[in-house]
């Protein structure tokens, strides 16, 4: 079984760092910041990225998606296309959850320029919504990983998460992990796992995350050899 990690908006590999280790199975981590690199700005959105990444890696029905945010909501469009399992953590499936400080054009124009995207704003973000959260040192090590980074690669994605989709997904996630205190997507009005922390939780909680996975691979083994 190949199990394929999405980091969210920003992030890398690493955020996987402290779940992934207790996940059986081959492990495949997708690089959204150099993967992007060779996918068209023109008509981006979560169900293009899905299919690039589908054709890339040849992922099908046998492999298991796992997605952090927008990754999550990229694992979604990948299991409608291909029917794969898809777990998301701290992600959605209505774009409404999500967190949206502008018209989302004016949001990839100001993105492309790197507006905003400096120590001062970064400051005043982790005053006003990460002050007191374990995960403070997470998103400070994000946010400056977008401001060194190229600002094209980040609008872009921005535009997987934001763009609207040509046809909305009719799958579900099987499953839903998320925070209450979550204070960049809102938690699902579908039923999930509850867990504690905030967006970050699957690296200032991990157990609480990594849980929930198990139960579920371990059920689909058991489905796979007829044990249920």
């Amino acid at each position: 079984m190949r199990i394929f990690f999405i980091p969210g908006l920003g992030e890398e590999k690493w955020i996987f760092d402290k779940i992934a280790p207790f996940i059986e199975g081959e492990k495949v981590f997708i690089d959204n910041w150099e993967l992007l690199k060779e996918v068209s700005e023109k008509n981006l959105n979560a169900t293009v990225y899905a299919a690039f990444l589908i054709k890339r890696f040849q992922i099908n029905r046998q492999d298991v998606v796992i997605g952090h945010s927008l990754g999550g909501w990229v694992a979604l469009h990948v299991k409608n296309i291909v029917h794969c399992p898809a777990i998301q953590i701290a992600s959605f499936t209505d774009i409404k959850k999500v967190f949206k400080p502008t018209n989302r054009h004016l949001m990839f124009w100001i993105a492309r320029r790197g507006w905003g995207l400096n120590n001062f704003i970064l400051s005043l973000l982790v005053l006003v919504a990460f002050r007191n959260e374990t995960s403070k040192e997470v998103f400070k090590k994000i946010f400056r990983k977008i401001m060194s980074e190229n600002k094209t690669l980040f609008a872009k994605q921005l535009q997987v998460v934001y763009n609207p989709v040509s046809s909305p997904a009719t799958v579900e996630p099987d499953v839903r992990i998320h925070s209450e205190r979550d204070h960049i997507v809102c938690p699902p009005t579908a039923p999930y796992s509850h867990v504690p922390g905030d967006h970050f939780t699957l690296y200032t909680y991990p157990d609480a995350v990594y849980k929930p996975i198990n139960v579920f691979l371990d059920n689909l083994t058991k489905k796979q050899k007829g044990e249920l």
